[in-house]
């Protein structure tokens, strides 16, 4: 697990956020949260976090748009697009070089792959950064919803 890092997580839909920050929180991020692409923007200003994770679509500003922007800063932190729509193989590639995101994830995202995707985002932290309690991404793939796809994320 890392210490101290913080998380932006961008997303419309209330239960994702709630969903994505609950698990992330139990792993030991720390968490915020933007529901539009103009928010997330300014949030990543002034937040600073390590990893944005940022739905594609969205209101106010496009998660692309948003990436765009925020890879532009001096010391910009990663960035990884979350999509439901744009899920052919060669879109992975095609949003990294057009627009500077980190990596691709396609819905629906189930607590376990989200906590990889965000452990292989951070995995270039200095080791006295890192923290090994034995924490297993397996510990958080039961959520207390039950089994259903809500917003994009897989729950159950």
């Amino acid at each position: 697990m890392v210490k101290n890092r913080k998380i932006l997580i961008v997303d419309d839909d209330r239960l994702t956020l709630e969903l994505m920050s609950r698990t992330l929180s139990r792993a030991g991020y720390e968490v915020i949260f933007a529901e539009d692409g103009a928010a997330a923007l300014e949030m990543a200003a002034n937040e600073n976090p390590d990893l944005v994770l940022t739905d594609g679509l969205l209101p106010k500003m496009h998660g692309f748009l948003v990436c765009e922007s925020i890879k532009k800063f001096d010391n910009p932190p990663k960035v990884v697009i979350i999509t439901g729509v744009y899920t052919k193989p060669t879109y992975k590639w095609e949003v990294k070089k057009e627009h500077g995101a980190d990596d691709v994830l396609t819905k629906p995202v189930t607590p376990a792959r989200l906590l990889e995707i965000v452990e292989n985002q951070l995995a270039d932290l200095p080791p006295d950064q890192i923290e090994n309690e034995g924490v297993n991404a397996m510990d958080f793939a039961v959520l207390t919803l039950p089994a259903t796809k809500v917003g994009g994320f897989s729950v159950g």
